[in-house]
């Protein structure tokens, strides 16, 4: 990390068909065209652990938003303290359908593109809920350079009118490779939930990295949580910094 770079933050607004979509920004204070990173937050929203993770990424020349997607929900807590309650944020999640999530994404993916500080590189990132978030902008995304997935769920254990397939469901048509990162400890993703989805990306003839920190628990990223795992983290984050200079080089060649 660069603490030299002096970094800018921004609070905004994104509308929508109907309603709007809020946004945290954190990017270097300057115009240099640099890539873009979609943050996608865990099932809790946009904290300020989220806030953080995003000043990090920042501080490694990536412009980074990080949209919180569960505010249009009927269920949305509107008292923030009831944002860390689990079941309530649960009800939130599951009351979006996937379909809405992607077309709320593709706003904020179209406001990034039109950025002249952003050099048309834009891959997604997201841990936990929004893992399986960001695996499913890539599918759904062609125009999305790369995909980071830290503990999404594989499978959902349930189908729904909102949620009507799992996420390793959606993996043809994806382009963009991806990185995925696991807990061997996670009662939420099973050993062979992640062989399958390990063997599918096989199958598809898709790019992609995969490890799995088998001494770690779920949401081993998270250093505000009783499940983090420093030496799992670390390790984590030189992947995912290696995995983004890899995949975030080249200039933009055409419009959207």
């Amino acid at each position: 990390m660069d603490a030299t770079v002096t970094l800018r933050e921004s609070q905004f607004k994104i509308d929508l068909e109907t309603g709007s979509l809020p946004v945290f920004c954190a990017e270097p204070n300057n115009e240099v065209r640099l890539p873009g990173l979609i943050l996608i937050h865990e099932i809790f929203g946009v904290t300020e652990h989220i806030k953080d993770v995003a000043r990090r990424f920042a501080h490694h020349g990536l412009r980074v938003y990080a949209p919180d997607l569960f505010t249009r929900s009927e269920f949305w807590p509107s008292d923030e303290a009831n944002r860390s309650n689990l079941d309530l944020m649960r009800q939130a999640w599951s009351s979006i359908p996937d379909s809405q999530l992607m077309s709320d994404l593709d706003v904020l993916f179209t406001h990034m593109y039109s950025k002249e500080n952003i050099n048309g590189k834009i891959g997604s990132i997201g841990f936990c809920m929004g893992g399986a978030i960001s695996l499913l902008l890539g599918c759904h995304e062609p125009k999305l350079a790369f995909v980071i997935d830290f503990y999404g769920r594989i499978r959902y254990g349930f189908t729904s009118k909102t949620k009507p397939k799992d996420p390793v469901d959606y993996l043809v048509p994806l382009k963009a490779p991806v990185l995925a990162l696991f807990a061997g400890k996670d009662e939420l993703i099973p050993p062979d939930h992640i062989e399958h989805f390990s063997q599918r990306l096989q199958e598809l003839e898709k790019t992609y990295q995969l490890k799995v920190y088998e001494k770690a628990s779920h949401a081993f990223f998270n250093d505000q949580r009783p499940n983090y795992s420093r030496g799992a983290s670390e390790d984590a984050w030189q992947l995912t910094l290696a995995f983004i200079e890899k995949n975030s080089k080249e200039e933009r060649s055409g419009p959207l």
